[in-house]
């Protein structure tokens, strides 16, 4: 029957419910086992994998460095130092690569920018990180050949442990063991006390693998974790986030003179002569001359609302008085195709903003030219740290923001708020064009 009631009457729902909470329990505690199981197995392995890197790299290292700083006086001992530099360098990497895979991320290392010249080739020896990486192969191999055994010999230790209290307690004729220290003798109590102590170890294994990889982990933090490199590569980002907001503006720039001179510099032009020439038949031909006139007047109006038109691409006054929410839905309002908007508010910097209401326009009109959509979507997201904008349309596809192509230059302007596009546009379609801008404060 559904919709039982437990009461006093009807024990067996509660006894269900009790016996359905103890499955339950034994699932999770099997699932958290396994889980601790797979993780010891993956400490394991990279603690057997790093010593046995770590001991040619200490080998070679400790070699070349050796006899190239007993060669400096002549020019092959330097040689040999950055090639020790470089291979403490390559060991770094790997070690990077293991940590990884445990979970423990470590930024890498940032080195100066190659240039040519013998000056180039030494520039490695004055460089305080390359020092670091290779007091890093040495500390590696330390802690490596006293972690190695520690580990393998404490796996060892529980099944050992089991084995023993099994057989070798009654094989071996032993009555003062650590049971008779306890104060409990015979060898059936000292069986259980052996038991009991293996399956301890076998119950702590996860854990102490784990230490032994953190303590990898905190050398490597200590020497690879190198904040100068970070700084270098975040001074490179904004370096090249500033040259391409620059060449972005720069391409706005001459698309806006080649638009108005191909627009309203022409229809400008044209009214003048339209007046000219009405000013001249005004006295003769009146009813010529007030067509003229008409004429201008329409002229005049077409490149009032071109004018208009390229204003908006430049800066709507709508996204700065009203916000970006409604300068996407006033553009979606005047898009030939039928679009949809589904838009947050996130919080992102006016030129950020400005990036964002360009990307959509420029996506907009690109779909419009080219798609031959009936439907258009777009949707703007919180993603963490980032904005997502994301337009989508039922055209014939084939879209690409490669160099020639209608949406060329979105991504040279997402480059300048340190966002990102993606297009997504097989032949047939859909279209699906991606662009991410981090929010105000997470650059």
């Amino acid at each position: 029957m559904a919709g039982v009631i437990p009461t006093a009457e009807s024990p067996v729902p509660l006894m269900a419910s009790a016996r359905s909470i103890r499955e339950a329990g034994v699932v999770r505690t099997g699932v958290a086992a396994g889980q601790l199981a797979r993780r010891a197995l993956g400490d394991l392995r990279f603690l057997v994998i790093t010593f046995f890197v770590a001991l040619p790299a200490f080998i070679v290292c400790t070699t070349l460095f050796a006899v190239g700083a007993s060669l400096v006086p002549i020019i092959i001992g330097l040689l040999l130092l950055i090639v020790c530099l470089q291979a403490a360098g390559s060991f770094s990497r790997v070690h990077r690569n293991l940590l990884a895979g445990r979970g423990i991320v470590i930024a890498p290392t940032v080195y100066p920018v190659r240039t040519k010249g013998l000056r180039n080739r030494f520039r490695r020896l004055a460089h305080p990180q390359s020092w670091r990486e290779l007091l890093h192969v040495l500390l590696v191999f330390i802690v490596g050949t006293a972690t190695f055994p520690i580990g393998i010999a404490w796996c060892a230790a529980g099944p050992g442990g089991i084995l023993y209290a099994i057989f070798g307690v009654w094989v071996h004729n032993v009555d003062n063991g650590l049971s008779w220290l306890l104060g409990l003798p015979g060898r059936a109590a000292q069986m259980v006390v052996y038991l009991v102590l293996s399956m301890l170890v076998i119950a702590a294994t996860p854990y102490v693998l784990r230490g032994l990889v953190l303590a990898h982990a905190g050398i490597a933090r200590a020497l690879l974790d190198d904040e100068a490199s970070q700084l270098r590569e975040r001074v490179s980002q904004l370096a090249t986030s500033r040259a391409a907001a620059g060449e972005a503006e720069a391409h706005t720039l001459r698309r806006l003179e080649r638009d108005l001179h191909d627009g309203p510099q022409q229809r400008l032009v044209r009214l003048g002569m339209d007046i000219s020439a009405a000013e001249r038949r005004i006295a003769t031909d009146p009813d010529q001359a007030r067509e003229m006139l008409r004429s201008a007047l329409v002229q005049s109006q077409e490149a009032l609302a071109e004018i208009r038109t390229l204003s908006r691409g430049i800066a709507p006054p709508i996204l700065s008085e009203q916000g970006l929410r409604a300068a996407i839905t006033a553009l979606a309002a005047r898009s030939t195709v039928p679009t949809t908007v589904d838009v947050d508010d996130v919080p992102l910097s006016d030129a950020a903003q400005n990036a964002a209401y360009f990307v959509t326009a420029e996506a907009l009109a690109n779909m419009a030219k080219h798609a031959r959509a009936s439907s258009c979507s777009i949707e703007l997201r919180r993603a963490g740290a980032i904005a997502v904008i994301t337009v989508t349309d039922d055209g014939v596809g084939g879209a690409s923001a490669a160099k020639g192509h209608g949406l060329a230059g979105l991504s040279e302007r997402l480059r300048g708020v340190d966002g990102t596009l993606a297009v997504h546009s097989p032949a047939g379609g859909p279209t699906h064009l991606t662009a991410t801008i981090p929010l105000v404060g997470e650059r």
